[in-house]
């Protein structure tokens, strides 16, 4: 494996840049999740284009029991290649390797807050990946597991201190609804935080924020790789269906708290009743879903995505003030609130829900 792996080094380009969502096989990794000196329980595989070809192509590196060498990851950081890749129905044997990793790395003093961070992110990803995809990981002991993940991501905003910085550092620039949702879990535990919230809630308001998406799941490929400009009107009303999707399919999952629920049906509610999928005014959504509402929407305007640059925060906030202002989309004192938490300052009265 090893003259392999050099080979195709020699006479391929590895391509640095992530493979998003849209290969249907395949799902990126981070090359620091990779234990060096130890086996993968997987297949691995590197994003190369060969010299005389056009198109890149996906190069297993590892296979299952192979040991991942010094060498070779020192080679790939000198090429500042960031991610691996692996195979979609690999995905219960990469959560078991990123699992067991984990464990020892969060006791371990030598790493970093922010790396583990990092790594509980990763592990957290694959997650969402699996509940997500597989029917059959909707379970009350996957709701139980991934409340232990809101666990650690909870220790490890508080452990680096989250300011909006810290939180660009750690996440993903390969956009997905993945990593959109994780994103959204660690500003949630965040703010949550920051408003002073007791562990018991703050870890079911994580869980929500966590799922809050997987209605679409149920949506095609195709529709969700579509850029916003090209999506026609029953594009458009099949994309507003995915709160509704996503209620039906956790309403029966044992373990989801009814606020996390309440989540997933109504974080596109606006409060002038411009939103979907029921059209409420604010008084009638939950707080929970108008924060929701805030925290989804910036995390979509700052994050990195196909076709759609990121803007700076402060950007992001001041396009949401004005939606507040013109429109009143948002909750007001909420939104304030969030300000507030990613500007640094200390928190005011906003402590309810």
């Amino acid at each position: 494996m090893s003259d392999f792996f050099q080979k195709q080094m020699r006479s391929s380009a590895v391509i640095a840049s992530v493979m998003s969502e849209e290969a249907e096989k395949y799902a990126p990794l981070p090359l620091g999740s990779i234990r060096v000196g130890e086996p993968v329980s997987f297949d691995l595989y590197l994003k190369m284009k060969a010299k005389e070809s056009a198109a890149p192509q996906m190069v297993r590196c590892c296979a299952p029991g192979d040991i991942f060498q010094q060498e070779w990851y020192g080679k790939l950081k000198t090429l500042n290649i960031q991610w691996l890749y692996f195979i979609l129905t690999d995905v219960d044997q990469v959560f078991a390797y990123l699992q067991g990793h984990l464990e020892g790395l969060l006791e371990d003093e030598n790493h970093s807050a922010v790396e583990k961070a990092e790594r509980v992110c990763d592990l957290t990803e694959v997650w969402v990946m699996r509940f997500f995809t597989a029917e059959k990981s909707r379970t009350g002991d996957q709701i139980t597991l991934a409340l232990s993940l809101v666990d650690d991501l909870m220790k490890s905003v508080k452990q680096v201190n989250f300011n909006s910085l810290m939180l660009l550092e750690i996440r993903k620039q390969n956009f997905s609804i993945y990593t959109h949702s994780v994103s959204c879990c660690l500003l949630g535990l965040a703010f949550a935080n920051y408003l002073g919230w007791k562990p018991d809630k703050a870890r079911k308001f994580g869980l929500g924020a966590m799922i809050h998406d997987i209605g679409y799941a149920r949506l095609p490929r195709e529709l969700l790789e579509k850029k916003k400009e090209m999506l026609n009107e029953d594009d458009i009303n099949k994309i507003k269906r995915h709160p509704i999707e996503g209620f039906r399919m956790l309403q029966n999952t044992a373990h989801i708290p009814w606020e996390a629920l309440q989540m997933v049906l109504r974080h596109h509610e606006n409060g002038d009743g411009s939103g979907y999928p029921e059209g409420l005014k604010l008084s009638a959504i939950h707080p929970w879903a108008r924060i929701m509402r805030i925290i989804d929407n910036y995390e979509e305007l700052t994050a990195e995505r196909p076709g759609h640059p990121p803007i700076s925060p402060k950007e992001a906030l001041w396009t949401m003030r004005q939606h507040w202002e013109g429109n009143q989309l948002y909750d007001h004192h909420y939104l304030l609130a969030f300000i507030s938490f990613l500007a640094g300052r200390a928190p005011g009265a906003a402590k309810g829900a």
